[in-house]
């Protein structure tokens, strides 16, 4: 008569592994396989909230120059260029802040971690954007908001003001304008309009010409097109009520003003 050994099944000496057994060791085997991505993961979770905090006086200023910056709305226009100054004075308390989130990304992987930076340094660009408009009637290029900023425009290593956050912080700088359009009007300031519609035009013109490939950016773009139509039609309405003063000092040079700053931003944004 065969035996178990001979019939293909346990030896006759052979110990049955029990079910708990079989469970233990595959637990076993799973935690050592999910192990070190689960503390990879948890690393990383302490990495991004270190960040966050990092940024947090960063933000504080960036909200106080935001605060400052809308005082623009309540005051005469011989006042505009003062606060616009103390805005950025504000702003550039900023630059030695960023040393701090820059030791806590790793070389090479600032994109990695841009979600942190990016919604504060498009904000700040709005900011700074906005104030030199107001002090210079002339569209900041990157390189000069970058050294507000107290950040770099191209390295490996540190926070890089990419040339989407730029692109993006100068719509939102131009989607203000409007409100203050019409606030300069109900303050008796004629000329402020003008210069305004034709700001906003120079900027439209140029940023058209641009391949905009990111999908958010392309959407953004197409805010500019209503603010350019507020913007005209304040012109429009005061040109009705004989209140358009047509004025020389209007800037009437558009490409100077514009096409440098966005040409070198790269048109694959």
């Amino acid at each position: 008569m065969a035996t178990g050994a001979q019939s293909g099944g346990l030896p006759s000496d052979a110990v049955p592994i029990s079910s708990g057994t079989l469970r233990e060791t595959r637990l076993s085997s799973v935690d050592r396989a999910l192990g070190s991505v689960i503390a990879s993961l948890e690393k990383e979770q302490e990495l991004k909230k270190a960040i966050r905090e990092a940024m947090e006086p960063i933000e504080d200023i960036s909200r106080r120059a935001a605060s400052t910056l809308n005082d623009i709305h309540s005051v005469h226009g011989m006042d505009h260029r003062a606060i616009a100054q103390r805005t950025l004075d504000l702003i550039e308390q900023v630059r030695p802040l960023w040393t701090g989130v820059s030791t806590l990304i790793p070389a090479g992987e600032f994109y990695r971690y841009s979600f942190a930076v990016g919604p504060t340094l498009r904000t700040l660009t709005q900011l700074v954007a906005y104030a030199i408009f107001i002090i210079q009637d002339a569209l900041a290029p990157s390189h000069d908001v970058a050294r507000h900023l107290g950040v770099q425009e191209d390295s490996a290593d540190g926070v890089i003001l990419t040339a989407d956050d730029y692109l993006q912080g100068v719509i939102g700088a131009i989607n203000e304008l409007p409100r203050l359009s019409v606030n300069a009007v109900t303050a008796g300031n004629y000329h402020l309009p003008l210069r305004i519609a034709s700001f906003v035009n120079d900027v439209f013109a140029s940023y058209s010409q641009l391949n905009l490939r990111n999908d958010v950016l392309r959407r953004k773009f197409d805010s500019l097109k209503y603010d350019l139509k507020k913007c005209e039609d304040v012109i429009y309405d005061l040109t009705l009520r004989g209140l358009n003063p047509r004025s020389a000092d209007v800037s009437s040079a558009p490409v100077s003003r514009t096409s440098a700053p966005l040409g070198n931003t790269g048109s694959s944004a």
